[in-house]
């Protein structure tokens, strides 16, 4: 599903991955950790096709980044979900308007829209918040809100970017069951994080990165 095959990406002149290879089975739940600075969202980047590898291949089901054009771009990232620490929501809309958003922006059609995002807020477990704006919910709603809207296209993979970084640790679990319940359903995930020991309490295969290399 993805193969990132002797990846190499500098910025300028620093060098942030050295020879990456990593392959993703569907369905699979795979976690890599290390530091901050280590080269996690790159990777996540290179995946989604924000960024290119300055070396070496990338590929996402049927696209490969050394052919990709930028009419293909869209059409990927409406199967490839992502979730980021931040949660990146529009803070001036409520819950429903946020994960409606990713299907409005590919066109959808207005009735399938309001189905799919009961749905997926009923997957998440915020049905009774649909209404509610992004401010008055905790971080741990808002990331299930960001998960909603990841999930919103039914992708293929999540990518789930430090996903716990701002949480507490309630809600830093419920997020983590809810990425089991997940991928449990069969969806492949990729998760980053700096917390080994939150690995643990997941059913997944780790990569450890360090300095822009995988050391373990």
């Amino acid at each position: 599903m993805i193969q990132l095959t002797e990846v190499w990406y500098w910025a300028g002149e620093n060098q942030i991955l050295s020879d990456i290879n990593i392959h993703v089975k569907g369905g699979e739940l795979l976690c890599i950790v290390g530091p901050s600075g280590a080269g996690k969202s790159t990777l996540l980047r290179l995946i989604h096709m924000e960024i290119f590898p300055t070396q070496g291949s990338v590929i996402v089901a049927d696209y490969n980044a050394q052919m990709m054009t930028e009419k293909q771009i869209p059409f990927l990232r409406r199967k490839v979900g992502v979730v980021f620490q931040d949660f990146k929501l529009l803070e001036d809309r409520d819950v429903f308007e946020n994960v409606a958003f990713a299907l409005w922006a590919t066109g959808v059609r207005r009735k399938k829209i309001k189905k799919r995002v009961f749905q997926v807020l009923a997957e998440v477990g915020l049905s009774h918040k649909r209404y509610t704006l992004i401010p008055e919910l905790s971080g741990g709603e808002q990331q299930k809100v960001a998960i909603a809207r990841a999930l919103a296209n039914e992708p293929f993979v999540l990518l789930a970017d430090e996903p716990t970084g701002n949480l507490d640790a309630e809600s830093t679990e419920e997020i983590l069951e809810l990425l089991k319940r997940i991928n449990g359903r069969g969806m492949a995930i990729l998760m980053t994080t700096h917390k080994e020991d939150l690995v643990k309490t997941l059913p997944a295969r780790m990569l450890q990165i360090r300095e822009g290399k995988i050391v373990g």
